[in-house]
């Protein structure tokens, strides 16, 4: 019986290892596009304050899609990310590009008209001067309206300042320590 191993046979383990490492580097190079493809598609906002409560509440952080907008026009109710005075805020859009806008008692109104939210907000006296946004503004406003208006509950903004749109809220953990 001949015992001599074939050609191929001294072959198969080298050949064998650098398949695994092929397909460790495609693998990881998957895992690599897929990594970018979602940072560049969607980030981390980490939502402090009051003003949004009770839809997202302090401490809270969201999903925001950052490229909704690029082939639609934010829309009437949408939870957005803005800049604001070199700050980012989350805010519901409550009018668009000429409406007239403003809050009575903390009921919003829209073109004169009492508008029945289909989101909870929280009740109270936010009163804020109603007023016509030009050709590229949004209002936006957060669902806590026993706030002030002297807090950063509203702002109106161009198109270009709103930068994604909130697609889901993270579940909030418990911390020792923090009171919340």
């Amino acid at each position: 019986m001949n015992t001599t191993p074939l050609a191929y046979e001294s072959v198969w383990p080298a050949l064998a290892q650098a398949r695994s490492r092929a397909w460790l580097l495609a693998l990881g190079g998957c895992l690599v596009g897929v990594l970018l493809w979602l940072h560049a598609r969607y980030a981390l906002i980490w939502v402090v304050g009051e003003s949004m409560r009770p839809t997202i509440p302090s401490s809270s952080l969201v999903l925001m899609n950052k490229l909704a907008y690029r082939d639609a026009a934010p829309r009437y109710d949408d939870l957005v990310v803005a800049r604001c005075q070199n700050e980012l805020i989350a805010k519901r859009i409550v009018g668009l590009p000429g409406q007239t806008v403003g809050v009575k008692m903390g009921v919003l109104y829209v073109n004169g008209t009492p508008i029945v939210e289909r989101h909870r907000i929280e009740p109270g006296s936010l009163t804020i001067e109603a007023g016509t946004l030009f050709t590229d503004r949004y209002a936006l406003l957060g669902d806590n309206r026993d706030l002030s208006s002297a807090t950063a509950v509203h702002a109106v903004v161009p198109r270009d300042h709103i930068v994604g749109k909130v697609v889901a809220q993270l579940p909030r953990l418990p911390f020792k320590g923090t009171g919340d």
